[in-house]
């Protein structure tokens, strides 16, 4: 399949086998998503890998987590909430967390680092089809909180861009017939 083939044809597969994946190709998944363009050779990308009984760790994280936000956190509707969320971890075998540095120099604007790392989520994607997997990219109230940030182990000020969950497909999923660019595009030519 040509490039242009795998990106028109990738789709998000949200029903994966808990079939673990093998870390050859873990690797290969993350080799590839450092091979995006960075300003300044910054290298903002930082991944935590998450898979077998750390799953169920980051489960417990989002529960907690949800559980403070909650007016009443014992209440039999909030505690079906909180044991699906514990759930959402072993959706899949695999979850890549990406996520940005803080810029370690001046000319570097994080915006810069955000995008780099966006595009290795993407890279990391098209790579996991060509290599059987399947996987769907979540972000939510997760993504954004600082103490998610800690949980993982990350250097303070990263900004996490979402969770890939990852891992071969119960079934495959029909290509989406994709829009033609031309509704979103201008030219200028003169």
């Amino acid at each position: 399949m040509s490039i242009l083939e795998t990106i028109q044809n990738r789709a998000s597969t949200p029903f994966v086998q808990d079939r673990p994946v093998p870390e050859d190709l873990i690797k290969k998944l993350l080799d590839a998503a450092v091979c995006t363009p960075v300003h300044y050779k910054s290298n903002p990308w930082r991944f935590v890998v998450i898979r077998g009984a750390a799953r169920e760790r980051f489960g417990e994280f989002m529960a907690e987590r949800a559980r403070k936000a909650m007016a009443e956190p014992d209440s039999a509707e909030n505690k079906a909430k909180l044991e699906k969320l514990k759930s959402k971890p072993l959706r899949a075998p695999l979850i890549i967390v990406a996520a940005a540095i803080k810029p370690a120099l001046d000319k570097v604007v994080m915006k810069e680092n955000v995008a780099s790392v966006a595009v290795a989520c993407q890279n990391i994607l098209l790579c996991a089809r060509e290599l059987g997997l399947g996987g769907i990219w979540r972000t939510g109230s997760l993504t954004y909180d600082t103490d998610t940030v800690d949980f993982l182990g990350l250097d303070e000020g990263s900004e996490l861009l979402g969770f890939l969950y990852l891992g071969y497909p119960e079934k495959s999923c029909p290509p989406k017939k994709r829009e033609k660019a031309d509704g979103y595009t201008s030219w200028m030519d003169t």
